[in-house]
């Protein structure tokens, strides 16, 4: 006679290793309110304690919401594949004390919500990438309607009790309208993109940081040349007596010089005296070569423990220049990799071209890094428009050690635009472990053969929407993609939306964003009504119009042009710099019918939407401008 055992049999173990395979929001799905005994685990385990539901539907977010103790959530995590409408459903969460919030396109609800917790948030983490913003105009509103700096201005002075800061490096221009002085509390944990060193320079001038500030992670974003990265003519550092790691980082792909000796002066022994590890993605000058090799901070008695990429422009002299390279510091050796990169850029000029390998063939700079192994960094710092890639890598200086000496590299990004191939960085040496990777970027050409990539959980493709129909070759963990369709660049084609229908073999795709920029067309009813049946196949769906240009509000015909505060904090700093007058002046009558068919397209989408069938009905919200729509099935 076969034996069985009961549900209410199984010992405690058995679900606290069961648990280990399960996500958070599966667990409290599937087990809460289930009995007294498993309800008890799931506390001690820290289930209410640490929650993220970030991929759950509609209806199972709000029954979840009524049956868990809400005062017991101390940790709140959601992220990119969540809905940008989570944030708004939740309630007080009285003992909050860690929110981390990634890949958030809208501020608005996430400013509200901080605010609200304002008294027990000890650590925020609010990583929002400009990739995921869709900035531009819908309707006459310009998009994202919050910015960052809104929040460094409006909120930030609020949270007294904040101690740890993350706002990840992903914002392509920085914080230019940023003034310091709102940080308030006494951070150990910053995390920040910035433009220029003067602005990092009055970070570190801030008295009620000298004593606290353990760890500041710096991102420069800008790509002007001219940036203002002179020391100030009366620099005062304040003494960072804990600060004992630092972070300094730029993309390979700009020409703004940070001097060598600039560096020494903020990282000296004077200014760092505790500093014990650093990471710099650095853009180098021949001049700074003879500094780096007699530099203190590789040499002095801190006993820091650098991890480096330089990044100089074509020279003839970079394969005799490596003897400049430190190994890594006296009391911390590290094996080095020199590569000459090649790369491409698709200037606004050749973005109709059909042909990019033809374009690629006349087009390309030529840059030359030297790196630390491991690779320390989580990104090679790739721009957010596809107009830059890295296309073909040499190895001037290989690696002496093997692979399995090495520790795993920290890259987890890659970004690729090669036809039909692995992408070059692939053969950077000891930087891409394919297994590690959680996002690609793939922009124009089709998913490349061989690329198996276990760990995969986000795609953003550009302008390549018919490669959905290769879905069989994307990994099987899938959380979200991403649909960036540019009219004025290569490779434009909105024609067979069916190619939704595939999506479905991906077991765990939640969550589906699409993206129009600059489309002088509109989609045709048969388009619509494809995308209003395939939209429910998703957790979480967004489309949105968006236009470099706008009409000028009917409520406010007299109203000055709008530009980009980014762009204004530039012609502020650097007087010098003007707006084009070479630009065409805009066809208001024009605009003003494309947005109009903007709106009626998502006006229509919404009524096929709503006009389907559903066992609960999905939440969606009409952006302002009209021009966008959010769901939540």
């Amino acid at each position: 006679m076969a034996s069985f055992t009961c549900f209410d049999e199984l010992p405690d173990l058995f679900f606290i290793e069961l648990f280990h395979y399960l996500s958070s929001a599966d667990i409290l799905w599937s087990f809460i309110n289930l009995n007294n005994r498993i309800q008890q685990i799931i506390s001690e385990r820290g289930f209410f304690r640490h929650i993220n539901l970030s991929s759950l539907c509609l209806y199972k977010f709000d029954t979840l919401l009524t049956l868990f103790p809400l005062s017991q959530v101390q940790i709140l995590v959601i992220n990119i594949e969540a809905s940008s409408l989570q944030l708004s459903r939740f309630s007080y969460l009285p003992h909050l004390t860690t929110l981390r919030l990634y890949g958030l396109r809208d501020l608005k609800d996430a400013f509200n919500f901080i605010l609200r917790h304002s008294h027990s948030l000890v650590h925020l983490t609010l990583q929002t990438y400009d990739l995921y913003r869709h900035k531009g105009f819908g309707g006459s509103v310009l998009h994202p309607q919050v910015r960052l700096e809104a929040f460094m201005e409006n909120v930030l002075p609020h949270l007294n009790a904040l101690r740890s800061l993350d706002l990840g490096q992903g914002i392509d221009v920085g914080l230019p309208l940023w003034h310091v002085t709102t940080i308030e509390c006494s951070l150990n944990y910053l995390r920040i993109p910035l433009q220029h060193i003067k602005q990092l320079c009055q970070v570190m001038s801030l008295e009620k940081l000298s004593t606290t500030l353990e760890e500041l992670h710096v991102a420069m974003r800008s790509l002007d040349a001219g940036a203002h990265n002179d020391l100030p003519d009366e620099l005062v550092l304040s003494k960072m007596i804990n600060l004992h790691s630092f972070s300094l980082v730029q993309s390979i792909f700009t020409d703004n010089i940070i001097e060598w000796s600039t560096i020494e002066i903020l990282t000296a022994a004077n200014a760092m005296p505790v500093l014990r590890k650093m990471n710099l993605i650095l853009f180098i000058s021949l001049d700074d070569m003879d500094c780096i090799k007699k530099s203190a901070l590789f040499t002095d008695n801190r006993q820091i423990d650098i991890q480096f990429a330089f990044i100089m422009d074509k020279n003839s002299l970079a394969t005799q220049l490596s003897e400049y390279i430190p190994h890594g510091s006296r009391f911390h050796p590290r094996e080095i990799v020199g590569i000459t990169c090649t790369a491409n850029c698709l200037t606004p000029g050749d973005r109709q071209l059909t042909n990019l390998d033809c374009y690629y063939d006349n087009y390309s700079w030529i840059s030359h890094v030297w790196y630390t192994l491991p690779w320390a960094f989580e990104e090679f710092f790739e721009l957010v428009a596809p107009d830059m890639y890295i296309t073909k890598v040499d190895t001037f200086l290989p690696s002496q050690c093997n692979s399995s000496m090495i520790y795993p590299s920290r890259l987890r990004t890659l970004a690729i635009s090669e036809n039909n191939s692995l992408p070059s960085i692939v053969s950077m040496p000891h930087v891409v472990q394919l297994d590690r990777i959680d996002t690609v970027h793939l922009s124009f050409h089709d998913w490349p053969i061989g690329l198996n990539l276990s760990s995969l959980r986000h795609i953003t493709l550009t302008n390549n929407l018919i490669e959905l129909k290769n879905f069989a070759l994307f990994p099987t963990n899938i959380r979200s993609i991403q649909i960036i369709c540019y009219f004025s660049m290569p490779k434009f084609i909105l024609t067979d939306w069916s190619v939704f229908h595939s999506l479905s073999s991906l077991p765990k795709l939640i969550s589906l964003q699409i993206v129009i920029r600059d489309m002088d067309t509109i989609l045709d009813e048969n388009s619509c009504q494809i995308i209003a049946e395939t939209a429910p196949m998703f957790a979480h769906f967004g489309l949105c119009f968006r236009r470099k240009d706008a009409p000028p509000d009917p409520d406010d015909l007299n109203r000055p042009v709008e530009i980009d505060p980014a762009i204004l904090a530039l012609l502020a700093a650097d007087p010098t710099l003007t707006i084009s007058d070479e630009i065409e002046p805009c066809d208001i009558p024009f605009l003003e019918s494309i947005m109009n068919k903007y709106q009626t397209c998502i006006k229509d989408i919404r009524h096929r939407i709503l006009n389907l069938s559903f066992h609960v009905k999905p939440l969606i919200v009409v952006e302002d401008g009209d021009c966008g729509l959010t769901v939540w099935f």
